[in-house]
C-alpha cells in the first residue's frame, strides 16, 4: 500500500501552509447522544448554515424520549443530509441509511474506498447501479447547498477521483458540541456555511473512525491511522467548492512520453551492445537506475509543485523490458538472416 506521491506529502510538507477553509466549519460530537445531537442541530440551523452534514450512523432504537427528538429536529430541518453506507459488495449497491431513515430527504454515502484495507487516496462521487445513482457524502452535501456546482460535478461523470488533500484537522473552523450548545460560538461562524458533524479524535492515539490517509508522516509501515472520516469528508469538500482536483496527463502526452523514452533507452543499450559489448550490461544497469530515479523524482515534484499526477508505471516497464526485447529481437533478427538473408547490425554470431 505505497505511492511514490505520498512522498510530497509525507516529506516534502505538500499543502502544509495551505490557509484555513472559512467555508466549511468541523463540528466534533464527541460522545453526545441523540438528545445532545438534537440540540446541537437545532442551535446551528438557527444560525442559517447552507448545510448542515451529519457523518453519524444511526444504527437501530435507543432511548425513545431521545429518539423522539431527535427525529422532529431532523423532520424540521431541511438543511440537514445524513451519512449512509453504500454497500460495495453487493450487485444493487445497497444504500443503508440508518434509524432515521425517512426522517432526513437527502443522503451521501461516507464509507470510503478502501478503508477496510488500505490508504484512503480515491473516492467515486456518484455511483450508478441498476438505474440508481447514489451521491457520496460530500457530493450530496453541494446537492443541498450549490445545486449549480453539483452540476458541474456530475458533468465530470468520473467514476473515480483522487482526492487533493490540502488541509489537515487544524487547518478547518472547529467547535466542540458542547460549546455550541452552551452558546459559547458565535452563530457567525455557521452562518452561510458547510457544517460538518462528526467524531474527532482528542488524542493521535486515539484512532475511533480514523484512517490511514497520503498525509501520514510515515510514507511506509505505518502503524498509526493518521485522519478521522469526518476531516476526509472535509478535503473532498473543499476540493469540491474550490474545483481544485487533482490533473492527470492527457493520454496522447503520457503515450508519446513512454515512445520517447523506449526509443532513447533502445538506442543507447544497442549502441552499447554492439560497439562496446563488454560494458553493454554496466551501462544498461547504470542507465535504468539512473532513468528511475530522474522519473520517480519528475514525478514526485510535479505532483508536488502543480498537483499533476504522472503515470510512471509503463515508463518503468518499458526500461525494465527494454533489455530483454533487444536480446529477443536479436535472436529473431539472426534467424531471419539464416533463413532469408535479411540484412541486420546483430551479424556478429552468423560471421
Amino acid at each position: 500500500d505505497f505511492d511514490f506521491n505520498d512522498i510530497a506529502y509525507a516529506k516534502l510538507g505538500k499543502n502544509s501552509d495551505t490557509k484555513l477553509d472559512e467555508q466549511i466549519v468541523i463540528v466534533n460530537i464527541g460522545t453526545a447522544d441523540r438528545a445532545a445531537i438534537a440540540a446541537l442541530v437545532e442551535q446551528i440551523n438557527s444560525a442559517k448554515p447552507k448545510v448542515i452534514g451529519i457523518d453519524v450512523e444511526f444504527n437501530g432504537a435507543r432511548e425513545p424520549e431521545s429518539d423522539r427528538l431527535l427525529l422532529h429536529v431532523l423532520q424540521t430541518t431541511p438543511t440537514v443530509v445524513g451519512a449512509s453506507r453504500l454497500n460495495w459488495k453487493s450487485n444493487k449497491n445497497t444504500e443503508e441509511k440508518g434509524y432515521y431513515a425517512n426522517a432526513i430527504s437527502g443522503f451521501g454515502y461516507a464509507n470510503f474506498i478502501g478503508e477496510d484495507a488500505g490508504t484512503i487516496r480515491y473516492f467515486s462521487p456518484i455511483e450508478k447501479q441498476h438505474g440508481q445513482k447514489y451521491h457520496c457524502f460530500a457530493a450530496a452535501m453541494i446537492k443541498q447547498g450549490d445545486p449549480k456546482l453539483f452540476e458541474k460535478i456530475t458533468e465530470r461523470d468520473r467514476e473515480l477521483e483522487k482526492i487533493n488533500y490540502k488541509r489537515k484537522i487544524h487547518q478547518y473552523p472547529i467547535a466542540d458540541w458542547q460549546d455550541v450548545v452552551s452558546g459559547n460560538v458565535s452563530d457567525n461562524l455557521f452562518t452561510n456555511k458547510y457544517v460538518l458533524l462528526g467524531y474527532v479524535s482528542p488524542t493521535e492515539y486515539d484512532i475511533e473512525d480514523k484512517h490511514f490517509t497520503p498525509m501520514n508522516a510515515s510514507i511506509a509501515g505505518k502503524a498509526l491511522p493518521d485522519m478521522n472520516g469526518v476531516v476526509i469528508h472535509a478535503n473532498i469538500l473543499s476540493m469540491m467548492l474550490s474545483d481544485n482536483y487533482i490533473r492527470k496527463l492527457p493520454g496522447w502526452i503520457n503515450w508519446f512520453l513512454i515512445i520517447a523514452i523506449a526509443w532513447l533507452h533502445i538506442a543507447f543499450f544497442i549502441r552499447y551492445y554492439i560497439e562496446s559489448h563488454i560494458w553493454f550490461h554496466l551501462a544498461a544497469k547504470v542507465a535504468q537506475l539512473l532513468s528511475a530515479i530522474l522519473f520517480v523524482f519528475l514525478s514526485i515534484m510535479l505532483f508536488h509543485w502543480f498537483g499533476l499526477e504522472v503515470n510512471i508505471k509503463l515508463p518503468f516497464i518499458v526500461i525494465i523490458v527494454a533489455i530483454d526485447v533487444i536480446y529477443f529481437y536479436e535472436a529473431f533478427a539472426i534467424w531471419l538472416h539464416k533463413k532469408t538473408g535479411y540484412s541486420t547490425i546483430f551479424n556478429h554470431k552468423t560471421q
